[in-house]
Order: structure tokens, then C-alpha cells, then sequence
């Protein structure tokens, strides 16, 4: 066999690609959830590797030259996230721009139940209602990118009479209770965008009146607002006259409502 016959053989018998062994490591996150960190993982990947997300790691399996780069970009996404403080105020008589210019309003009195927060959470409300005006203020705090729930009201019993004739054609009474609520409070979930904020808010207000009825406002809203600056979700106006005669002459009453719904996110890291 000549020289060129067995070059030719070791050719062939040669692989045509050489493919690493791949290999698996355990990787500890300390600060975010492996379940969302892995999403942000999957797009930056090679069609081999493979990362599934396992209590508080995540198990990566790809070729030997790829887990360092792989790993320090999970440690660069495995970022603290940050505490945020969220103030919601519900009034008839501020507004955003007013608190923006320093006006004072008192949001510091704690309650000792913030309505089942959600998340790592501590919650403050206080409330001052008039005849003609209305301050509801509510402050929680929690992670970013963690839902935050607040309520505080009361509940009021109301009693219902029914009235049926029983087997003899006798009028028989019967009478339930019920407790009707009246709340204010929120739903958040902040999320940071430099030094800006996402907001997915839902705040509503159930005050009774006067007369016993319950006024109801609420709004569902996503807005992007920057960090420390109160910004208006929304609110209403309404207006109204009644007019009327007494025994000492004629009255008439105009009624303006205007309620405000504002907030503002802190970091407080």
C-alpha cells in the first residue's frame, strides 16, 4: 500500500466535526426569581443549551466554552430589586401640581391591618371628610414588580324586612341582616424603567353620604410616571343645583364635585 492510499484512509476515517461535550452546573440566584430571569435566558441561547428554572437556581446545560459567559450574564441579571414607597391620595381639593410645589398634606398615620398586603408590604391611611370635601390618603410599600394591595373602610349592617303570608293567609315577617361595605384603597404593581415607573393601578373610593347611599369611584389605568413626582390617574367632576321653596322663602344649592386620584412611587432602597 502506497503513501498516498493510506492518507487517503486516514481521511476519511477521520470525524467530519468535532462537537464539545456538554456540560451541567447549578447556578444560585440570590435577589430574583429563576422563573423570571429564565425568559430573559432563552433568546440569547444556542438551539443546544438548556436552562430550566428549580426553586432558587437555575441548571444550565450547554458546552463547556459557553457556561462562563452564560453564568455572568445570570449574575448581571440577578440584580436586588428595589424597595419602592407608593402613595395614593384621593381629594376634592389638591392637585398634582399643588403637592409638586411642596403644599403639605398629612399622609403619616398608620393602621395597624393594610388590608391584606401582598408582597413585603407596610401601609398607612388616613381620611377626613367634610360636608364638601374629601381626603382619603394611602401609603404602602413593596417590591418592584410585586402586586400591592391596600384597603381600609368599614361596613355597615343593613336590615331587610320581607313580608309573606303564611299557611293561613297571615302576614309572616322575616328579617335578615347584611353588612354592606364602604372602602378605599388600591392596587398596584409598579415597575422600574430607569428613573421612571410603570404603573398598573386600580384605586376606588365607597364612601356613604349623607343620606345613607353609597358614592363609588374607581379607575383602571397603566401610566408611566418619573420616581418621586405626584402624577393625576384620573378623576371626577360633577355638578348639580336643587332648588326648593320653605316657609321663609325660596332656596336654591349648587353642588360641585371634583375628586382627584393621585399617586406617587418613591425608591426607598
Amino acid at each position: 500500500m502506497n503513501m498516498l492510499s493510506i492518507l487517503l484512509i486516514a481521511f476519511f476515517l477521520l470525524p467530519i466535526g468535532t462537537q464539545a461535550e456538554p456540560v451541567m452546573e447549578v447556578i444560585t440566584v440570590h435577589n430574583r426569581p429563576p422563573e423570571e430571569l429564565r425568559p430573559l435566558l432563552l433568546p440569547l441561547l444556542e438551539s443546544t443549551d438548556q436552562v430550566v428554572a428549580n426553586g432558587d437556581s437555575l441548571i444550565v446545560k450547554t458546552e463547556a466554552e459557553r457556561m462562563p459567559m452564560i453564568a455572568n450574564l445570570i449574575r448581571k441579571l440577578d440584580n436586588p430589586l428595589n424597595n419602592l414607597l407608593i402613595t395614593v391620595i384621593q381629594s376634592r381639593d389638591i392637585t398634582a401640581e399643588q403637592l409638586n410645589a411642596g403644599i403639605n398634606f398629612d399622609i403619616n398615620v398608620p393602621i395597624n391591618h393594610p388590608g391584606q398586603p401582598r408582597g413585603y408590604a407596610q401601609g398607612y391611611y388616613n381620611q377626613a371628610q367634610g360636608r364638601n370635601n374629601i381626603h382619603n390618603s394611602q401609603t404602602i410599600r413593596t417590591l418592584e414588580g410585586v402586586p400591592a394591595h391596600i384597603k381600609a373602610g368599614n361596613a355597615v349592617p343593613i336590615t331587610n324586612y320581607q313580608v309573606y303570608p303564611d299557611a293561613y293567609g297571615y302576614p309572616y315577617q322575616n328579617r335578615s341582616t347584611q353588612y354592606i361595605e364602604a372602602t378605599t384603597g388600591f392596587e398596584i404593581t409598579p415597575r422600574l424603567a430607569g428613573q421612571q415607573v410603570e404603573l398598573e393601578a386600580a384605586p376606588w373610593s365607597n364612601r356613604f353620604n349623607y343620606q345613607g347611599n353609597i358614592e363609588t369611584q374607581s379607575a383602571n389605568t397603566t401610566i408611566r410616571a418619573n420616581l418621586g413626582e405626584w402624577v393625576e390617574l384620573g378623576g371626577v367632576a360633577e355638578s348639580g343645583q336643587s332648588d326648593g321653596t320653605s316657609t321663609f322663602g325660596y332656596n336654591r344649592e349648587a353642588v360641585r364635585n371634583d375628586l382627584r386620584i393621585l399617586v406617587k412611587v418613591d425608591r426607598v432602597n
